[in-house]
């Protein structure tokens, strides 16, 4: 069943994608999008959601730019999974990006020997999925044709996992956070982590993991909380808040702050957004439904700033590419 869904997903963002075309983008669509810089036998792709916000864009360069530093000897390219990111965002500042099917195809052609891949992703979530079980699948595929009919191919593929993975990488993010706002919840100000989740029961795993990272904080201090805007059983009106209240007595002061790589539209909407009259109670911001109930949450407390502008975070990305670069099981060889 699951392998269905994912066929199903995979073919919906190929058609939504190919719909979604701007007459604005370049006219050499496929050499624009993934315009290559060969200096290097070995391509470093990293895959990202992407965003249609400013400030994300600069977190993005900035991750380019280090992972550049961190592995010199490789020609480092970002990728979106997101199709309406792609389209929103080049539609407003005529900058696209592509797909990873789309960079794979390039980097085959342009003669890499190796691609390493780094999955951006929080969670083993859906998104990530989506890029395991279909384009690096596919691309798998494909260069395993071209090594049976004797033809020029990418030879290796190492594959990095999402941030939250294994033990080591919950107390390596929980240690990083806890330092950042120890002063904080020692001080008696609640600080509220913002996930994004995936709502159906199939990842049911993936969305453990902010339970792990928030047991983690909560053995440093009761103060810290993490909730999400889709896991259903942690979303703000049936998780976040009864914990608050049980925690934290009305009148206290309160810092929100997204757990996701970047700080974008959840970040800036559905966690520091303003109060929307149209919209019903739960479904104002975090900030709005925690002010109503008697917290101090100023929009100065909340913080735009993802996963990935804090190097100690950053690091354990870094540390998953490490592992996959070292460990021959995370190698597909296309032979």
């Amino acid at each position: 069943m699951k392998k269905l869904i994912y066929l199903l997903l995979a073919l919906t963002v190929t058609a939504f994608f190919t719909a979604c075309k701007s007459d604005d983008e370049p006219k050499d669509s496929q050499n624009e999008l993934t315009k290559i810089d060969k200096k290097n036998d070995t391509a470093l792709l990293l895959v990202t959601f992407g965003s249609t916000y400013e400030a994300p864009h600069a977190t993005f360069k900035a991750m380019v730019s280090k992972f550049k530093a961190k592995y010199p000897n490789t020609d480092v390219y970002l990728s979106f999974t997101s199709t309406t990111t792609i389209t929103r965002w080049g539609a407003k500042t005529k900058e696209y990006f592509a797909t990873p099917d789309k960079w794979f195809k390039a980097i085959n052609k342009a003669g890499y020997k190796n691609v390493y891949v780094q999955s951006l992703h929080v969670i083993p979530g859906e998104e990530f999925i989506m890029l395991r079980d279909y384009y690096i699948k596919n691309f798998k595929k494909d260069m395993a044709a071209l090594a049976e009919a004797g033809k020029p191919h990418t030879e290796k593929l190492y594959f990095g996992m999402p941030l939250l993975y294994e033990k080591e990488d919950i107390e390596a993010v929980g240690e990083a956070l806890y330092n950042i706002y120890k002063k904080d919840v020692e001080a008696g100000t609640g600080v509220a982590f913002m996930g994004h989740g995936n709502p159906e029961d199939s990842y049911s795993y993936a969305n453990s993991k902010y339970h792990e990272v928030e047991n983690y904080l909560k053995n440093k201090n009761k103060n810290f909380f993490v909730a999400t805007v889709d896991a259903l059983d942690m979303l703000a009106g049936n998780y976040l808040i009864p914990n608050i209240k049980k925690q934290l007595p009305v009148g206290s002061s309160i810092k929100l702050a997204p757990m996701m790589s970047i700080a974008g539209d959840h970040a800036n909407n559905d966690m520091a957004g303003d109060k929307d009259d149209k919209a019903k109670p739960e479904e104002q911001s975090w900030r709005i439904q925690l002010s109503e109930l008697g917290y101090k949450v100023p929009i100065e407390n909340c913080v735009l700033k993802g996963l990935a502008d804090y190097d100690a975070i950053l690091s354990v990305w870094m540390k998953h590419l490490d592992r996959a670069i070292k460990e021959a099981e995370n190698i597909l060889e296309f032979e």
